[in-house]
């Protein structure tokens, strides 16, 4: 039977947070939604500490602004509807603004005031007859990218969705002017070379098979090169790793078993998706000279969903990951508003010979485990030595990421800033000021429990400790979320 909508009087919707009584499930309140949209200045004095003066640009968060409906709940936390926020860091303080991405979804759900669409974790109303056919609905929640003289909100499998920078008022669906077509799916993960160029990926059903759908965006923001390769299932390929000269794509046994009930509209997309370590799992080296496959690795089977740097040494591919051994992770995201601990993986270092075929990987340390690896991205596609990620530390409130970690891979050395019972975060994006790598600060949400507010904190990214440097407190709470960004750009209103 189909995974249906859950109608109930959802906990915690709209209110603060009883969490305290139950520490380990003080981090719910963070799921709850946030209807209003807001726009407000926070002057100097209301900010803990100082903002740097290097730090003048906008900081960019997405992610899920309700995970609930007129009293129905969604199957799954990847099904909500995407929020994008942004912070822009002034001389007189910052000011904040959020916006629903107006997706034909979130248009249609909001007139009727209740579930209508297909979505990843839940069927639409009224059965198979309602489902046979149609893919989950575009929410356009995941990340988010500035490139082109555009901001893009993104989902793993439709179009994006171009946004106003400064009011985050929704522009339209991008289709690249015609060039993404409509069964041509853009990740949420794509990657900005060195070169400007922004590459991109997608995973379909082809006339073939299924297969991976290669994108080259130019410096001004054109699709001016596309290509693609089979794989052997329909899998979940996330993100990927980009070195000078190639891109890498770790397709691990997570995907589709048996697509047919999907299809057919017996089951939700989510019911369908399987972990099996007997399928294997390969690597798949791409040429960004040619756009096509020049290697293939067999792997060891495990999980992965996002990948840090990548480089080139000599012969051998270099990059690392967040490593998780399968997928048990899956239970937690269906059911946001009742798990009481969240799960990190591994973080991981691969490589990968061009020259004999040969693959070898190890462990890195770690302080906690951890997700949403990031790096000082002046130095994509090559040597780089600081991995940042989200972690859980051991503060008696595991049930969501609660500590920020910074890992030297040449000297082992972790650093793991604990931001303290009842706080909570997700992706630090690293904001540079010297030249130097890691010469910068990380900024990240943090929300706090103990309030059912949010602020925006940045850390000292090259001290001892990570060290608070300044927090921007905000008026409400902002609804945990996937990824962040930050550009250099002061986006304020004429």
């Amino acid at each position: 039977m189909a995974r249906s909508v859950v109608t109930e009087a959802v906990a915690l919707e709209g209110r603060a947070p009883q969490g305290w009584s139950e520490p380990r499930l003080a981090h719910v309140g963070g799921f709850t939604a946030l209807e209003e949209e807001l726009d407000y200045r926070i002057g100097t004095a209301e900010i803990r500490g100082r903002v740097p003066a290097s730090v003048r640009g906008t900081f960019f968060r997405i992610g899920p602004g309700r995970n609930s409906l007129g009293g129905q709940k969604f199957g799954h936390w990847f099904d909500g509807d995407g929020m994008l926020h942004a912070l822009t860091f002034t001389d007189e303080g910052a000011w904040y603004r959020n916006r629903y991405v107006r997706t034909p979804k979130y248009v249609r759900e909001t007139a009727a005031q209740q579930v209508r669409c297909r979505s990843f974790g839940h069927n639409a109303p009224g059965g198979w007859l309602k489902n046979i056919g149609r893919p989950p609905a575009n929410c356009a929640n995941t990340s988010m990218v500035w490139h082109g003289d555009r901001l893009l909100a993104l989902w793993e499998g439709g179009r994006p969705w171009e946004v106003d920078p400064v009011s985050l008022a929704t522009v339209g669906e991008c289709d690249y002017g015609g060039r993404l077509r409509p069964w041509e799916p853009f990740s949420a993960h794509g990657s900005v070379h060195p070169n400007g160029c922004y590459y991109n990926h997608g995973v379909s059903m082809g006339l073939t098979g299924p297969r991976i759908n290669l994108y080259e965006v130019s410096p001004a923001g054109r699709l001016q090169r596309k290509s693609h390769f089979r794989i052997d299932r329909l899998a979940f390929v996330h993100d990927a790793g980009m070195s000078a000269r190639y891109k890498v794509f770790l397709v691990h046994p997570l995907g589709l078993g048996n697509p047919l009930p999907f299809m057919l509209g017996l089951k939700a997309f989510d019911e369908c998706v399987e972990f099996r370590p007997e399928w294997g799992m390969k690597a798949y080296v791409v040429s960004l000279e040619t756009l096509a496959v020049e290697r293939v690795f067999e792997l060891p089977p495990f999980a992965v969903f996002h990948l840090g740097n990548c480089r080139e040494r000599g012969d051998e591919l270099v990059l690392e990951l967040v490593r998780f051994e399968d997928y048990a992770v899956a239970e937690a995201l269906r059911n946001v508003f009742t798990c009481d601990a969240s799960q990190g993986g591994q973080p991981w270092q691969l490589r990968l010979n061009l020259r004999t075929g040969q693959v070898a990987g190890q462990p890195l340390p770690m302080a906690a485990s951890c997700e949403f690896p990031q790096w000082d991205l002046r130095y994509s596609a090559g040597e780089s030595r600081y991995l940042y990620s989200a972690a859980i530390a051991d503060n008696g409130t595991p049930g969501f990421f609660n500590a920020i970690q910074r890992l030297d891979t040449e000297t082992g050395a972790v650093t793991l800033h604990d931001l303290g019972p009842g706080r909570f975060t997700s992706e630090a994006v690293f904001v540079a000021e010297g030249q130097a790598e890691g010469d910068g600060y990380l900024c990240a949400v943090v929300y706090d429990a103990r309030n059912h507010r949010s602020e925006v904190l940045l850390l000292d990214a090259r001290s001892a400790a990570l060290e608070e440097v300044a927090a921007v407190p905000l008026r409400h709470h902002v609804p945990f979320g996937f990824h962040c960004g930050y550009t250099s750009r002061a986006f304020l209103p004429a």
